[in-house]
Order: C-alpha cells, then structure tokens, then sequence
C-alpha cells in the first residue's frame, strides 16, 4: 500500500464514527455545546472498551473474534444479529443518500441509486476500500471546519437529557474498528485519536449553524460509511468462505434494485430491524466483555450495556403494531438460527 497502515487504521476509524462530516451536517443543528460534550463522555466507555478487545485480539473477524476467543457460545448469536443488521445497512443507506438527503426523485433518483452502488461495488472488487477511505477523511476534514460559518446564538448550555444519549448512540459505528484488523497491531491506536479528534471537531462545531450545503456535502460522508461497513461485513465473512466477498457483493445489488420499487417503504422497513439487530448484536458483545474482563473494568462494560439498552428500547417502533412486530420478529427468528443449527448438528 501507498499510505502508511496507521493512517489507513484512522482513516478507517474516522469515517466509521458517524462519519464525522454527516454527524455535523444531519445532526448537530439540534444539538447544543453541553449535550455534545456529554454525549462524548457518555460513549467513551464503548470506544475503550473496543480498543481493549483489539488490544487483546485484532484480527479481519473484529469483535466476533473476540467473542469466538472469551465467550465462544455466545459467538454465533452475535455473528447472526450484526451480519443481519449492516447487510440491510448497506442498501437502505443508499436510499438515505439519494432520497432523504439529497431528495431526489423520477429517474434522476433511480440512475443515481444505481450509480452509487455500482460505485461501491467497483471499490470492493477492486479492494481499495482502505484507499479510499484515506482520502474521504481528507475531503471531509476540509468540509469539516467551521471556515464562515455564524455562531449560534441559541443557549449553548441547555440540557436534554434524552437528546443527549441520543447523539451519543450516533457514534456507535466505531465498533467497526475492529473489523480492519490484519493480525498485527499496527495502527492501533488509530481508533483513540479518531475519537478524540472527531469529539473536538464536533464540540467546535456544535458553536456554529451549519451551512445548508454541508447537509448536501454530508451524503459523501454517508457514503463513506457504506464502506467502512462493506469491508466490514467482507472481513468477518472471508472467515467462512473465499467467496463471500461474491455472494457479498450480489445480495447488495439485488437488494438495492429491490428497494427501487418502493424506496420509502424500503427504508422503513430495513431500517427498524437493521437497528434493533443492531443493539441486540452489541449487548451480547459487551455481555461478553463484561464476563471476560477484570473486575476494574467491569463498570465500564456495564455502563456500555446500559447506553444500548437505551438504544434497543427507543429503535422499539412501539406506535407502529407492524414494525413492532417485525421488530419482535427478527429477535426471534435469529435467536432461534443457532439454537436450530446446534440442535441439527448434534444429531
């Protein structure tokens, strides 16, 4: 590779949480100075704690391995609920891109939304994900600083509380860190300074109102985060197949044409079982943490737990009978996968 292994390792890190750019432009309009700081702080225990694991095991198969390695029996619902989740991840964020933030429609949407996943589909048979994801951090750190922008002149230090772990479950992402491992250490600590320099870009933006055309510029961001997932899911499936990256690449370009019939429709019904699989497949993570680690970290893996149970019960659609049912639904029926799996392989 042309660039340096750490860079690529932050890079990676950068464009996983939010990405940055798309936190900035989507989200931060409605968030104050003191509910990002705290947002920040309340997350810090998910990012440690995810470094921990790469410290102990830091291989393509990411926070499954570490599982695989602690808590073996838990590792197959893991692996169920998170491939779940960003493999709808991956086609219903296209539609995001094309018909909620760029709000298009007609053709013009279709040949884009094709477009864009021929794109990625480009990038991953090419295997420049890494590359690619070099440059996107250096396009969005340009977008990213507050160059003409006004000041808010809203109260900077009004609390919401509900708000507050909202915007903190935004960076959830950055557990896919992991998932760039190659089996050595390099690059490691990629993932702190992401953190720490993202949190300082977001906390010097939380003072300005962001641009109308940074929400625009932010469907790049958006983007880059497909394929920080993409590699991702490519990474813990080459485990179990040579050919997952083939299989990968065809479920998604079936799946994104499938959602050209009905985008809206599409995206609703993805996104709810995306997410609720989601934080199911992240509770059994630091479930596995928490069981696996010494007692002084035990409290941090508890409070990590706590922030995703609050994310599982508010991705809940309880004012919606059918998406709650598709919610309990997807619980179920992958809950059962390697129960029916275990019970076929022992007779």
């Amino acid at each position: 590779m042309g660039v340096n292994r750490k860079l690529l390792v932050f890079s990676f890190s950068f464009s996983s949480i939010g990405g940055p750019l798309a936190l900035v432009g989507q989200f931060l309009e409605n968030v104050n100075t003191l509910e990002a700081a705290i947002s920040l702080l309340v997350f810090a225990p998910i990012t440690f704690l995810t470094y921990y694991s790469m410290n102990k095991i830091w291989d393509k198969g990411g926070l499954y391995d570490y599982i695989v390695k602690f808590n073996p029996k838990l590792s197959n619902y893991f692996l169920y609920f998170w491939v779940f989740s960003y493999f709808l991840y991956l086609s219903y964020t296209v539609d995001y891109i094309v018909y909620y933030i760029l709000n298009l429609d007609g053709l013009t949407a279709i040949l884009l939304t094709i477009g864009i996943a021929g794109f990625i589909i480009i990038i991953t048979i090419l295997d420049r994900e890494l590359e690619f994801l070099f440059a996107s951090m250096i396009l969005q750190i340009l977008f990213i600083l507050p160059i003409n922008w006004h000041l808010k002149f809203a109260n900077p230090y009004e609390l919401s509380i509900a708000n507050t772990l909202t915007t903190s479950l935004l960076y959830i992402c950055i557990t896919l860190t992991p998932f760039v491992g190659n089996g050595n250490k390099e690059g490691i600590n990629g993932i702190i300074f992401a953190y720490l320099i993202t949190g300082a870009i977001l906390l010097l933006d939380s003072f300005f109102n962001v641009p109308k055309v940074i929400y625009l510029i932010s469907s790049f961001s958006t983007f880059s985060l497909i394929i920080v997932e993409f590699y991702s899911l490519k990474s813990v499936l080459s485990r179990f197949s040579f050919k997952s990256k083939n299989y990968l690449i065809l479920g998604f370009l079936g799946f994104t044409l499938a959602s050209l019939i009905n985008p809206s429709m599409y995206y609703v019904y993805t996104i709810v079982p995306s997410l609720t699989a989601l934080y199911v497949s992240l509770m059994i993570f630091f479930i596995s943490m928490i069981l696996s680690i010494r007692n002084l970290l035990k409290p941090l893996g508890f409070i990590s737990l706590g922030l995703l149970a609050y994310g599982f019960y508010t991705s809940l659609q309880l004012s919606s009978y059918y998406l709650l049912l598709e919610q309990i639904l997807t619980i179920i029926i992958i809950g059962l996968i390697p129960v029916v799996k275990n019970r076929l392989f022992y007779y």
